[in-house]
């Protein structure tokens, strides 16, 4: 074990993702789908057609009345895809900022593999750098939990309301059980190839009848309060499970850690780039506040960094016109720069200082409006995605 977070940050995907197994098709029916998830004992399934790629999980199909009546478009995450060369960090990044538990791996527009929150969770069981990090500091507190005797449809209803996956069961607020997303799934809701003669594909589920305790995982994952991130993704690797609990000795929950929790500390390594700015014409004798000029620049610059995600780039170039005794007269022209985006600003005026922050004033004015009236150019072909980067 001697692999750092680092180090699998910076490792590529294809050494870890899993075969794609079945691709469905968006107009597949969702029932098609989950029979194929329980044969295959599988989170998740991709589907692709057309250069679309999206993937449907359990946690996906929990909102689901009609299984035979539902498409598969109308419920995939389209989040974007991955190519084999891409870093640990780039597919981290994307499941955390989009809640989602796996993305489809593409080459040639062809899927070839998936990578999961589980593929990411079994190589963190190798990174020693966990033992350091108590998993009180990242784990989901406070907990939302049910007595056992909650109704399974009230369960479901809170989790599709908080967007959550798994709700700890308790008795007299004693940890007794576990109820999660999946095991609903699977308990209620009738795939393609289970139905029987005289079973309706896709007749709609109106009921989740019964209590919880009666779907529940009575030996759900648990920690203490000083176990560390090391034995909480070796515990979730090892059982399966899809959630770990944190106790204390009475039997009290304190809080969970999903793989959400340990792929952050992935994600949480990646630095967005500075953007490069230049300033060319003027000595650093002349403009001695060259730093504090660059970093205004960019601090305009990234307030629209959203909005124009190809800017690479800005240039800044100062002409000096006239001069009168003491003072100068200077010209500044900047330009924003990137492979599909190119915005211009201009201000002339005495002092390169004022002269400056004129020209700084422009630029976002400029940004601004464009925002309201895209170039004329932006739609000049697609912009062919970087694997590399967030969707």
């Amino acid at each position: 074990m001697t692999k750092t977070l680092v180090e699998l940050a910076e490792t590529e995907v294809r050494t870890i993702l899993h075969g794609a197994g079945g691709v469905f098709s968006p107009g597949d029916q969702v029932s098609r789908v989950l029979g194929y998830l329980k044969d295959a004992g599988r989170p998740e399934a991709v589907a692709a057609k057309g250069g679309r790629v999206g993937v449907i999980s359990l946690r996906d199909l929990l909102g689901v009345d009609q299984p035979g009546r539902t498409k598969v478009e109308s419920i995939w995450n389209q989040v974007g895809t991955l190519a084999p060369g891409a870093a640990v960090i780039d597919a981290t990044a994307i499941l955390v900022e989009k809640g989602v538990r796996a993305l489809p791996v593409v080459e040639k527009r062809e899927v070839v593999g998936v990578v999961s929150q589980i593929d990411i969770i079994e190589a963190l069981t190798e990174v020693s750098d966990l033992r350091n990090m108590a998993a009180k500091e990242y784990m989901q507190n406070p907990v939302i939990t049910v007595e056992h005797d909650v109704g399974v449809a009230q369960a479901r209803r809170m989790m599709l309301d908080k967007n959550i996956s798994h709700i700890p069961v308790t008795r007299g607020g004693r940890l007794v059980g576990i109820v999660t997303s999946d095991v609903i799934v699977h308990t209620f809701i009738t795939p393609a190839s289970k139905t029987t003669r005289g079973d309706v594909v896709g007749k709609k589920v109106t009921r989740f009848p019964g209590k919880v305790s009666g779907v529940m995982d009575p030996q759900p994952l648990t920690v203490g309060l000083d176990a560390d991130m090391l034995q909480v993704v070796q515990g979730l690797s090892e059982s399966g499970k899809s959630a770990c609990l944190m106790v204390d000795d009475e039997g009290v929950v304190h809080g969970i850690v999903t793989p959400r929790e340990p792929l952050g500390l992935i994600a949480g390594l990646r630095v967005d780039e500075e953007i490069p700015v230049y300033i060319v014409g003027i000595t650093e004798e002349d403009f001695f506040e060259r730093a504090v000029a660059e970093d205004k620049l960019r601090r305009i610059v990234a307030k629209n960094r959203r909005m124009y995600e190809g800017i690479t780039e800005v240039s800044v170039r100062i002409k000096k016109q006239s001069t009168q005794g003491e003072r100068v007269r200077y010209r500044l022209n900047a330009r924003v720069m990137g492979p599909n985006v190119g915005f211009n600003a201009e201000n002339e005026g005495w002092g390169l200082t004022e002269t400056f922050d004129g020209l700084c004033d422009a630029l976002e004015k400029t940004l601004r409006r464009a925002k309201k009236e895209p170039q004329k150019g932006a739609r000049r072909g697609r912009r062919r995605p970087n694997p590399h980067l967030k969707p």
